[in-house]
């Protein structure tokens, strides 16, 4: 009797210990971009270190947790809707540019050593490489926590809070915070990640083609 008890101790002993794990690993993948943009971007001012740090961080929590479904879908439908939806970012954002920003945006990319071919590269490397492995990332953080969709909107505040007025960053809080959301239920009602991922890219080519384009005027 008491080598079963013993036996019981350990066993919920054991998952206490899978428990607090699973949480703590919870706990820095949601940190993952915060990390990275807090030490490269916001202290190191350097773009291409952010977004390679917050990569290698995706790409060995997806070796450890494993990768999402990736194939097409039934619901054709809402993912040309999103996609059309996020295919519309490139271009207000263009017009916006001029009026929302409260410092320079080539000054403020030259600042985190975006400029000449450094921000050529980031074009494709932004709208095609970074939405895949980001959906892949936050995929699986979204079906476990609802705190994912505000730590998804958080980071991009820290990227943002030196080009944007305080107004312009609580908007772009609630469109990503709306994203994320609507990524979720698009995941959910396909059953894969095509139709995230693609509208990611759509929205993210649209944003980074904008930008480099008002840097041309």
């Amino acid at each position: 009797m008491e080598s079963f008890s013993n036996g019981k101790k350990e066993f919920q002993e054991g998952n206490r210990l899978k428990s607090d794990q699973s949480r703590i690993a919870l706990i820095l993948q949601l940190l993952a971009p915060y990390i990275a943009v807090g030490i490269f971007w916001c202290g190191r001012s350097n773009a291409w270190l952010a977004i390679l740090v917050y990569h290698v961080q995706i790409v060995l929590w997806g070796s450890r947790e494993g990768r999402p479904a990736m194939s097409a879908g039934s619901r054709g439908r809402q993912a040309i809707l999103l996609a059309l939806l996020c295919a519309l970012c490139g271009p207000l954002v263009y017009c916006l540019l001029p009026w929302i920003t409260r410092i320079d945006l080539g000054q403020w990319l030259e600042s985190h050593q975006l400029s000449g071919s450094s921000l050529l590269i980031m074009i494709p490397y932004f709208g095609l490489v970074h939405p895949l492995l980001e959906q892949r990332h936050w995929a699986g953080l979204r079906a476990r926590t609802a705190w994912a969709h505000p730590a998804f909107a958080g980071y991009h505040m820290l990227v943002l809070q030196s080009l944007l007025p305080v107004p312009w960053l609580l908007v772009s809080a609630v469109v990503l915070l709306a994203a994320s959301i609507l990524w979720e239920v698009a995941q959910r009602t396909t059953g894969n990640l095509a139709a995230p991922i693609l509208s990611h890219i759509l929205a993210d080519l649209g944003i980074v083609l904008a930008a480099w384009a008002r840097t041309q005027g």
